[in-house]
């Protein structure tokens, strides 16, 4: 029986953005590999290579995994969810291209201009590399593009919801402070709710660094001859910087209830204490990038201690949904399969990201492990661990849906505890380095007292790695093994 016109173009849609997404991150996991093992000196003592692979890992994993895909899923679990077509399908192909085309300059702007200033770079250092002018003009503009496809994205999901009946508010979660909640008919699904919540977010938290990347771009090419103040700049990007991590955890949030619905044939129980957490992420999710910047004493007091509170209150949300999940789970009959069981090693690992990310949000930690590898193994536990493997799960549910369960389910549930094992190994490396006193990035090779640690992450690394390749293997083989597959992989190009 075939579905309705509007959820085969937005599954048609996200298997476009996902596999495009999934070639990306191939490539992605294999220049963290030779990031990592260029600081051994393998490669030769070659800082700019350095800088430069890491600079293009950050930016693929993002950009190129992250992005694409978080976003792309986006379509198909809210027209699920919602039973509603989308604003704009033109404009969500548009904003594919966008990603698409911002991707590309920021590849050629590292393979030919050797720009090296990392995937977060800190104003002025566009200006100071050891790369030529041109190459951080390109990569600037192709932060842009993938800025305004941010924004866009932000803008169909709030019209989306809106087509399909419901009112802002209420879609952020304000709707929870009804008296008569228990008793509405016609509530907002509670998996809509984190894409609402990150919709309006990252509209808020775009903007100034938009205006950060244009007045460095109009700087670069000679428009204007001021340097903006370092600091303001600084916080300008952090604005952004912080809360985009949320465009990716937001989403896989919203993954997270749609197929735990799904497959355990109820409703999500706690919908209004969840949603209460997301009017609270609502108003805080924008106001504590400044715990990037503890180190920096110029910055006024308050905005630090605000930071931390405001860290604390952001993780309740996660906390609440957790417990949800995993009571839902408990007390339901829930079918288990392959998307369910990278669901659920996503939400043991979502746990433990939280817990190292607390520990960077209080100022009085920060002060021992501020730009050290704790941070890098922190984020690398929630991008691998949480969110790839949940990201991972939501697409084997759309591949489930697309080839009615005809892809190899042995392979993708080995390719889980191959990259598991792998990405749990080498990131605990990198606690263990951060709390040595490890610095995060100004180290080209290793210093001598932690040599030995980086050469004993690189085996872990090269097995999640393989893990990675199974599960992309697998879920091109499923794409393109069907007949229907073929308009799937080029609908977003179309």
């Amino acid at each position: 029986m075939s579905e309705k016109k509007h959820i085969e173009e937005a599954k048609d849609i996200s298997l476009g953005y996902f596999i495009t997404g999934g070639l990306v991150l191939a490539i992605a996991v294999l220049l963290g590999l030779l990031t990592r093992i260029s600081q051994t000196g393998m490669l030769g003592n070659v800082p700019k290579l350095y800088y430069s692979l890491m600079t293009l890992h950050g930016m693929a994993a993002f950009v190129g995994w992250g992005c694409f895909t978080s976003i792309g899923l986006t379509w198909y679990v809210l027209v699920k969810t919602l039973d509603s077509p989308l604003h704009s399908p033109k404009l969500v192909k548009f904003i594919y291209w966008l990603f698409a085309t911002g991707f590309v300059l920021l590849v050629v702007s590292v393979l030919f201009g050797n720009f090296g200033g990392s995937w977060v770079f800190l104003y002025p250092i566009a200006f100071y590399g050891y790369w030529d002018t041109w190459a951080a003009t390109v990569w600037t503009l192709g932060v842009i593009l993938a800025g305004v496809g941010i924004i866009l994205y932000g803008l169909e999901i709030l019209l989306t919801i809106r087509k399909a009946g419901y009112g802002f508010w209420a879609a952020l979660g304000f709707e929870s402070f009804k008296k008569d909640f228990d008793e509405m008919e016609n509530r907002v699904p509670l998996p809509a709710v984190p894409f609402a919540v990150i919709g309006l977010g990252m509209i808020v938290a775009t903007i100034p660094f938009a205006i950060l990347l244009i007045y460095q771009f109009l700087e670069l090419i000679g428009l204007i001859n001021t340097r903006m103040d370092a600091l303001l700049a600084k916080n300008m990007l952090w604005w952004f910087g912080h809360p985009v991590v949320y465009l990716i955890l937001f989403p896989v949030v919203g993954f997270f209830y749609y197929v735990t619905e799904v497959y355990a044939g109820m409703k999500l129980i706690g919908e209004r204490y969840a949603k209460l957490a997301w009017a609270l992420a609502t108003i805080v999710q924008n106001f504590i990038g400044a715990h990037h910047v503890y180190n920096d004493m110029a910055q006024a007091p308050w905005i630090h201690v605000w930071s931390q509170l405001g860290t604390y209150a952001i993780i309740i949300p996660s906390l609440i949904s957790i417990f949800s999940i995993t009571a839902t789970i408990f007390i339901s009959d829930f079918h288990w399969g392959v998307a369910s069981q990278y669901m659920f090693t996503s939400l043991a690992f979502w746990l433990l990201a939280g817990m190292s990310g607390w520990v960077n949000a209080t100022i009085s930690l920060n002060i021992h492990i501020h730009n050290t590898l704790w941070v890098v193994a922190h984020f690398h536990v929630m991008a691998l661990l949480a969110l790839s493997t949940m990201i991972f799960g939501m697409g084997y549910h759309l591949i489930t849906d697309y080839t009615e369960g005809d892809f190899n389910k042995n392979l993708a549930s080995k390719a889980l505890w191959t990259y598991v094992i792998g990405a749990l190994g080498f990131t605990h490396f990198w606690f263990i380095q951060g709390l040595w006193g490890g610095i995060r990035r100004s180290y080209a090779s290793t210093p001598e007292n932690l040599t030995l640690l980086t050469y004993l992450s690189i085996p872990f690394m090269i097995i999640a790695v393989i893990g990675i390749w199974i599960n992309v293997y697998v879920a091109f083989s499923a794409a393109f093994g069907k007949s229907k597959a073929a308009p799937a992989a080029t609908a977003s190009a179309s």
